[in-house]
């Protein structure tokens, strides 16, 4: 039986942002989908199968905390990383969601990727 490919979806309104992550991610064979608005976001999870969302927490017209609770209950089996360089520590209010402060090492990403995709 052959595994599926697993997806990563990168949402970022900072299109250097984007760019940086999907390089960091692209040697470690998985799909990566990006879109730079939330509501993009919203509409690439209604026609794929997320695994991990690396999101912004701030970005215009909806925050990341508010994406990731939408992402989960159309793939309650997805995983979710948050990156702010607005925070030192995760809100109380969002425990089940992980986050990684900017700037980061891409080391620092890499194991978030690891420990939430395994296999990827």
């Amino acid at each position: 039986m052959e595994e599926r490919t697993r997806t990563v979806l990168i949402v970022d309104d900072e299109p250097q942002i984007l760019r940086l992550v999907e390089r960091m991610l692209k040697p470690r064979h998985i799909h990566i989908l990006l879109a730079p608005r939330p509501g993009e976001a919203l509409r690439i999870c209604e026609t794929h199968t997320i695994d991990l969302l690396i999101s912004d927490l701030r970005m215009p017209e909806m925050d990341g905390i508010k994406l990731a609770e939408r992402v989960l209950k159309l793939h309650p089996a997805a995983s979710v990383l948050l990156i702010s360089g607005y925070f030192r520590e995760a809100p109380a209010a969002a425990k089940q969601i992980r986050f990684l402060a900017k700037p980061f090492f891409p080391s620092d990403l890499l194991r978030h990727l690891q420990e939430l995709l395994p296999e990827a």
